[in-house]
């Protein structure tokens, strides 16, 4: 049986599975299991034999950080349907000089969030992050790219770049395998750009590391699609709130929720002047400090009571008549099961009791 046939076999194997087989191939533990159940194994198995032990080390990180990556967002439970996770099994990409190998990725209507590993990573330069060392992605054949940087736990506050370097190297780095896992923040503008221009349905997506001044290593590149959009839609009519200490009154239109970022919807007089180049940072002033009050004191309320805030807003362009404020989080929420949004004591919105 050839490496391809291998592969081809392993389509529906679990991840459990896979980590079973390693355990007992490395440390010849004993279990007792069904015929099938020893069968996927037995397949398992075989294919890391005919990868051998290097190519089988660096494809059981790939599945560990699929792994750790679900249970970090909270794919599961959140009900997060837009979570596409790919099949490291059909990215061959073992004995190649420089790998990018992709994991997941999700859509949140303005970034792609792609999580990537790329290899080989040699530690000493990992020694050297973040201040000699920085990371890209880019569209192979275009001038369009983007941030990319570690993918280090959601809740992991860290200060200083020796804390910052230390989470990397016990998150995102796998040193045996010289395994780097990324996260690329894509504009989805910017990927349909690439796209338009490339006259494809995809992109060559390639990710840098740059080293020092000018010291590049290219992983990939990899054909990447766009993922769909898991996205709900609030409209709260012209509802008006009155912010006493500023003294002044914002009108809240609407809300688009994702699992990873909303899109608030606000007016004002005056709100397109003031998001033209060249306006009034004075005048501004307090209306941005409103608009953000809006994102941060505005509550999501959950069937089990819980609460959520959306966060202040990251950007704050006026396109369509209002002024969109733009935030985003870092693990997912349960977007289907919002009953409530309130700010303050105005309700914005409240689900109808039969409307399940």
């Amino acid at each position: 049986m050839d490496k391809l046939t291998l592969l081809r076999a392993m389509n529906g194997i679990h991840e459990e599975d896979v980590v079973m087989a390693g355990k007992l191939y490395f440390h010849g533990n004993k279990t007792h299991r069904t015929t099938k159940r020893l069968l996927t194994l037995a397949l398992a198995a075989a294919l890391m034999l005919a990868l051998g032990a290097a190519a089988w080390a660096v494809w059981s990180v790939h599945i560990a950080r699929q792994q750790d990556l679900r249970a970090d967002l909270k794919i599961e439970e959140s009900k997060v349907n837009s979570y596409m996770e790919y099949d490291v099994t059909q990215q061959e990409k073992a004995g190649s000089a420089a790998s990018l190998v992709l994991l997941s990725a999700v859509n949140d209507g303005t970034e792609q969030r792609i999580y990537v590993d790329v290899s080989p990573v040699a530690k000493e330069d990992i020694a050297r992050f973040p201040a000699d060392v920085r990371f890209a992605w880019s569209i192979a054949g275009t001038e369009i790219g983007g941030f990319a940087g570690p993918q280090l736990p959601v809740t992991l506050n860290l200060s200083g770049d020796e804390a910052i370097r230390n989470a990397v190297l016990d998150y995102a780095y796998d040193e045996e395998t010289e395994t780097l896992t990324l996260q690329c923040y894509a504009d989805v503008k910017s990927l349909e750009k690439g796209m338009a221009d490339l006259g494809t349905d995809s992109v060559p997506l390639q990710v840098h590391m740059i080293v020092g001044e000018d010291d590049s290593h290219t992983f990939g590149p990899v054909p990447f699609l766009l993922t769909a959009e898991q996205k709900r839609s609030f409209d709260f009519g012209h509802a008006q709130y009155h912010d006493k200490e500023l003294d002044k009154t914002i009108e809240i239109v609407g809300l688009e929720l994702t699992p990873f970022s909303a899109v608030w919807k606000v007016n004002y007089e005056g709100a397109a002047s003031f998001h033209e180049p060249g306006a009034d940072p004075e005048a501004y002033r307090p209306w941005s400090i409103l608009e953000d009050r809006v994102c941060i004191e505005a509550k999501l309320i959950f069937s089990d009571g819980s609460t959520f805030s959306t966060g202040g807003a990251l950007t704050c362009p006026f396109e369509n008549g209002v002024v969109e404020l733009h935030c985003g989080w870092g693990s997912a929420i349960d977007i289907n099961d919002v009953q409530r949004i309130v700010l303050g004591d105005l309700v914005l919105w409240e689900r109808e009791a039969d409307s399940r």
